[in-house]
């Protein structure tokens, strides 16, 4: 018995023991729970919500230190509850708090959703904040950081304020002081910044969009991300209906609405004010990714430290200052443009200018946000490029004759070249240098719409699915491209097939010096380094004498032109224009692109004989003028396996026996890709000499000449390219009579001066020492005399004009006895150098009419026996005026 009252009075104290603990715990956990009570009273703030505190301005710097700007909150604008119109008030109900006018400040339905959306997901997924509790939060500075005795505070603040004030005023606090985005604080300013116009004008759809954007306004920016700001105006009024504050109607008719954003004239609030909004919306971006209210740039005193070259920026504000260098219009409004220059070596964004005049503080900047169809500014990044990583190089042969591609949607696509030309068999450096489009097509084709696609995308261009067609490859497109995106894509070429992602900060500080983000530019490798050099190589020649010939400077320079034609529009019916002209072009050191055009095309605002070779590609020229002053000229860099080659320019093959001499040229080459088959291009035949055709048995004079066997037919239907009068003739001359053709001697070589086209004569003569047939030389014992050739004419010429229209009058000397000799006339120009016989005479004299105003053109005259073809005459020059 003793032994069990031991075990019974021990079994005792135990229960005693768990109960006594339990009791301590709920003594220790009411006396927690009372001391963090009272510690969370003890340091909420004493704060007047009327009265808005002091806060800290943040400075922004060049890249060399220099402080360029600063910001702080100075754009608000008080506005009375009454001047408030009721559906911006009900948009911010739907969206945020739709019970407002029902809870003591709490909701506690909608907090315990935010617990479980918490426990699901994660602390700080999703808030319970109502209005006066996002106007509470307005008292505290680590507002970013969600700390629970934060959001205790928060909720007994919401309860202190809904015994003071009424709730039309907590709602008016609330609405003039939260953050838009755009640098607008309140409605008042937000309806100014975003929209130009008074808050009491603003209509439903303007209303939604203010009472979304406050939610991310770096996210739902309408100038960088329109899709996603309308995407979340939508959801609002979509809520508005929901509460029965709008119908389903007046819902559908505000979705359908674009954004109008603002472009009234404002003060500008610094020196370089593109640039430094690009460096706004960049850093609100960045505080954002790192969890911090992007309020915090206007109120925390940071230091952001941004890419930008003050010199190179300095001289962009200058050029765009001067009217001079952008053209005349009978318009108010004036023709826009903008530019972005980058180191394509680092990414850094060196300088911007968005427009020819900022009109509002973070409006639309040109430069990074509007979207412009790039025109022939793609070929490289989605054409040429992807084909030379295919195997494809400058000496590539594409010919440029019309075509015509199927479409089930409607009328076949039958791309057209700007000058009306078609310039028959050409090279890729030809159809590059003259921005030629058939070629592009054709090539696009080739290598498949994905190829060049995808390679667009690895270049950063922002294109959709529905860029995935041929009108790709000449800048067909949904969107379009900034001028920086363009920087951006072309930098990849200059910095040999490496594209670093664009950036405009380096590095941003607290108030207290510490670094809190340093930028880590993202590179990526989008080509190969000699697929870089080839694009590059062929971009030179734009500017050395194609159409960028005004952006050359004392140093290397490579670029492409681009330009949009008018669409067809009854608009533009009977107009000649553009709606976009570009210039993309880079240095070594840096690379620049410039956009010019009309904000909005229509019948009387589009670009009259402006193009990407003149106004662009001067203003880039002005530019690197002083960007580059001083620097020492450097080269780009060549590719160990880059190697050059004589080839074929009709072909891309190595030269045959046949190849005429001006038609063999050096093009470069990667090593593993130079050609290894010979040219079949050309071929030998006789011709009537007076006719030029195939000749018939009664032909008397017959030539030998070599002549281009296209290798696929054009079309004969359709317009002929230019070289179809190298190609040898299929029809019997129709002067002699018809019959068979005559067809040349086997084994039989035309001496050098005739191994070429007619059009392309020898610059050397014939004399007695020179042999028809190499092949069968005749002995000095055959006594065989070797008639010559009729001497060469002397040439001269004058130039008339009658109702408006210049004649060429060309004169030479008679040799010969008269009407024994025949003269064939030959002319070529600048712009088409290849030598063309223009007719064929028995006379001492012949008019061209077939002439244009500024034009320049060569002359030259052959005769022709019944034994050979003079020399050619002197050369002579016309200018047409």
């Amino acid at each position: 018995m003793p032994a069990q009252k031991k075990k019974r009075r021990r079994r005792l104290n135990i229960k005693r023991l768990i109960i006594l603990i339990i009791l301590l715990a709920v003594i220790v956990t009411a006396g927690i729970g009372a001391g963090f009570v009272v510690g969370v009273v003890r340091n909420m703030p004493n704060w007047q919500p009327d009265s808005i505190e002091a806060n800290l301005t943040t400075f922004f710097y060049d890249k060399n230190g220099e402080q360029v700007a600063t910001r702080y909150l100075e754009n608000r604008i008080p506005v009375s509850f009454d001047e408030i119109p009721d559906t911006v008030k009900e948009a911010f109900l739907a969206i945020e708090d739709h019970q407002f006018y029902n809870h003591n400040g709490i909701n506690l339905y909608r907090i315990m959703g935010a617990v479980w959306a918490n426990i699901r997901h994660g602390w700080g997924s999703q808030g319970g904040s109502t209005i006066t509790i996002q106007l509470a939060n307005k008292a505290f500075i680590d507002h970013h950081e969600k700390k629970l005795e934060r959001k205790v505070q928060e909720a007994l603040m919401a309860i202190q304020l809904e015994r003071i004030y009424s709730k039309d005023e907590i709602f008016e606090m609330y609405l003039n002081l939260i953050y838009f985005g755009n640098g607008a604080n309140g409605i008042q300013a937000a309806a100014r910044s975003y929209f130009g116009k008074d808050v009491s004008e603003l209509d439903l759809a303007e209303s939604a969009f203010l009472a979304g954007v406050v939610q991310r306004p770096a996210t739902y920016n309408p100038y960088k991300n329109p899709d996603r700001a309308k995407s979340r105006r939508n959801l609002v009024l979509d809520q508005m209906v929901k509460y029965g504050y709008i119908t389903e109607a007046q819902a559908a008719e505000a979705k359908a609405q674009d954004f109008n954003l603002n472009t009234q004239q404002q003060q500008q609030t610094s020196k370089y004010p593109f640039f430094i909004d690009h460096a706004v919306q960049e850093a609100e971006d960045i505080l954002e990714s790192l969890g911090i209210s992007p309020m915090e740039l206007y109120r925390s005193g940071l230091h952001v430290y941004t890419t930008m070259d003050t010199k190179i920026q300095q001289a962009m504000e200058d050029v765009y200052s001067n009217p001079d260098n952008f053209p005349p219009v009978n318009t108010e409004e004036p023709v826009q443009s903008a530019m972005a220059v980058l180191d394509h070596r680092t990414g850094e964004i060196l300088g911007l200018v968005g427009g020819r005049e900022h009109v509002t503080q973070r409006g639309l900047n040109r430069a990074t946000q509007a979207k412009r169809s790039p025109g022939s500014v793609i070929k490289p990044l989605v054409v040429y490029g992807p084909a030379l990583e295919q195997g494809f190089g400058p000496a590539t042969v594409l010919d440029d004759v019309p075509v015509s591609y199927p479409n089930p949607a409607g009328k076949p696509y039958e791309p057209r070249n700007y000058d009306g030309r078609w310039r028959g068999l050409i090279t890729m450096r030809e159809a590059v240098k003259h921005s030629v489009n058939i070629p592009a097509v054709k090539t696009m084709e080739m290598i498949g719409v994905n190829t060049g696609w995808e390679f667009g995308k690895r270049l950063g261009l922002p294109l959709t699915d529905n860029d995935r067609n041929l009108s790709l490859s000449l800048g067909g497109m949904s969107h379009g491209f900034s001028p920086l995106e363009v920087a951006s894509a072309y930098g990849a070429f200059a910095n040999k097939g490496i594209r670093v992602e664009p950036y405009a900060i380096s590095k941003i500080l607290d108030n207290e010096g510490n670094v809190i983000w340093e930028a880590k530019p993202r590179q990526h490798v989008v080509m190969s380094e000699e697929t870089a050099y080839l694009m590059t190589d062929m971009l030179i020649s734009v500017v050395q004498s194609g159409t960028g010939t005004r952006a050359k400077m004392n140093r290397p320079v490579a670029g492409k032109t681009g330009t949009t034609q008018l669409p067809d529009l009854p608009e533009f019916r009977g107009k000649t224009g553009n709606t976009d002209a570009w210039w993309a072009g880079y240095t070594p050191e840096y690379t620049g692109v410039v956009w010019m055009g009309y904000d909005k095309t229509d019948g009387n605002h589009y670009l009259n004989r402006v193009y990407g070779g003149r106004y662009p590609a001067q203003i880039w020229k002005a530019v690197m003028e002083v960007a580059l002053k001083d620097e020492p000229v450097v080269e780009f860099e060549r590719p160990k396996n880059i190697v050059y080659r004589s080839v074929d320019a009709k072909s891309g093959l190595i030269p045959s026996d046949l190849t005429p001499p001006m038609f063999i040229i050096t093009e470069a080459f990667h090593k593993d890709h130079v050609p290894q088959d010979y040219s079949d291009v050309w071929v030998e035949a006789q011709v009537c000499a007076e006719s030029g055709l195939l000749p018939s048995p009664n032909c008397p004079h017959v030539l030998t000449g070599l002549y281009l066997k296209r290798p696929i037919p054009y079309d004969p239907e359709k317009k002929k390219p230019e070289d179809a009068d190298l190609e040898l003739p299929t029809t019997v001359c129709p002067i002699h009579g018809s019959g068979e053709a005559v067809q040349p001697a086997e084994g039989f070589e035309w001496p050098e001066e005739f191994d070429r086209p007619v059009d392309t004569p020898a610059e050397t003569p014939l004399d007695e020492e020179t042999s028809r047939d190499e092949q069968k030389k005749p002995s000095p014992e055959d006594n065989i005399e070797i008639p010559r050739g009729p001497a060469a004419p002397e040439l001269g010429g004058q130039i008339s004009e009658n109702n408006g229209r210049s004649t060429v009058t060309l004169i030479w000397n008679q040799v010969g006895e008269e009407g024994s000799i025949a003269y064939s006339i030959e002319r070529w120009s600048k712009e088409n150098p290849t030598r063309y016989s223009i007719g064929m005479t028995t006379d001492t004299s012949f008019e061209d009419t077939k002439v244009e105003k500024g034009q320049t053109y060569y002359y030259r005259v052959f005769a022709i026996d019944s034994n050979d073809l003079s020399t050619p005459s002197n050369e002579i020059t016309v200018l047409i005026h």
